[in-house]
């Protein structure tokens, strides 16, 4: 692994021929499940009807809308 700004670069690993064997293929085979915690959604803060239609959402906390562009605090 190296640095890249914000990024950590993984070095991918050589994968073996798996025509027969999915697990040997399957890079999440033998992690465990993830167990997520989703808060009820509060009805608070929204919007009206034309601006929800527009935007995807009535709840202005769930406006989050897609930029392009990583994760990273500049």
């Amino acid at each position: 692994m190296r640095e890249e700004g914000c990024r950590t670069k993984v070095q991918p690993k050589m994968q073996p021929a798996c025509c027969d064997d999915r697990d040997a293929c399957d890079e999440l085979s033998g992690m465990p499940l993830a167990m997520a915690y989703v808060p009820w959604q509060q009805w608070r803060a929204l919007y009206e009807v034309e601006k929800g239609f527009h935007c995807g959402t009535i709840f202005e906390e769930l406006n989050k809308p897609f930029r392009g562009i990583g994760g990273c605090s500049r």
